[in-house]
């Protein structure tokens, strides 16, 4: 088939493997407890540090994967916070330091893979399903996905499974109701990240884009089958991005997938009744 594709967390985290590792004298910076808030890869986590006489030399990092380590307004001799964006998979640390170096104290952050929930719902009916992504082949990707994701109000929340043909694709994530366009909250395009292992089989979810390789923005799909025919076959062929993989509520997919379809203008395969994205945020 000749396709073109149209384009919260909890409380604070509890306290966990706090190494006092100096102090010195009574009256040099000592802590008494080290917090972070759920880390999540692509987010911004806030890390809390509470002692005695940290003053501004008391500096914090998170190794080996944050960006942007700010310290937070409002600290004294008895707090001080923190915050980052994580950016790595895997065993992180948090460290503690005072001036010159000496680590105070050190905590431990177990990164996953990111995953994202959405509720969908259709008339009556609801369902939802989980995606797990693959930021470490297709970072760019699975970036920009995120961006969308954790916009203020996810991006997606309230847009249409607006193309559904069965046994190939159900595509979602840029129209609302009436297939209306949305441009609110929409980014640039994002460059084209395939050839990178990943392929389009049953269950992926790939980003949507035009016939321009690098025009994808917020649309993407779920492969209903296997479809190797969206896979890279050459630079004349680059395929469609896939970013990862429904790792919950693929049946739900399958009724997307299945529903009634009309044309409504220039939506050749509409569902007869709106299918809503009614939330969604990342869990992982």
């Amino acid at each position: 088939m000749n396709l073109s594709l149209f384009a919260r967390p909890a409380a604070l985290a509890a306290l966990v493997g706090l190494s006092a590792c100096g102090g010195g004298s009574s009256e040099g910076p000592a802590v008494a407890t080290l917090q972070a808030s759920p880390a999540m890869f692509g987010r911004t986590t806030t890390v809390t540090v509470q002692g005695s006489n940290l003053d501004s030399s008391v500096t914090a990092s998170i190794e080996p994967g944050c960006t942007q380590m700010t310290r937070l307004a409002g600290g004294n001799a008895n707090s001080q916070s923190f915050s980052c964006r994580i950016s790595w998979l895997g065993d992180l640390r948090v460290r503690i330091r005072k001036e010159g170096g000496a680590e105070l104290a050190s905590l431990r952050l177990d990164i996953p893979l990111p995953q994202v929930a959405f509720n969908v719902a259709s008339g009556s009916a609801t369902g939802r399903f989980v995606v797990e992504l693959d930021p470490e082949k297709v970072p760019g990707t699975v970036d920009n996905f995120l961006g969308y994701v954790n916009q203020s109000t996810c991006f997606y929340r309230n847009t249409l499974f607006h193309r559904v043909i069965p046994n190939f694709v159900v595509q979602a994530g840029g129209y609302t109701a009436n297939l209306t366009t949305k441009n609110e909250g929409k980014g640039p395009p994002v460059a084209l990240e395939t050839n990178r292992g990943l392929s389009n089989l049953r269950g992926t979810i790939a980003m949507a884009r035009t016939d321009d390789p690098n025009s994808a923005t917020s649309e993407f799909y779920v492969n209903v089958k296997d479809n190797p025919e969206l896979d890279y076959a050459s630079a004349a062929k680059p395929g469609y991005a896939v970013f990862g993989k429904v790792v919950s509520g693929l049946e739900d997919i399958d009724r997307i997938a299945n529903a009634p379809t009309t044309s409504k203008g220039l939506f050749p395969n509409a569902p007869v009744t709106e299918i809503t994205i009614t939330g969604c945020g990342q869990t992982k």
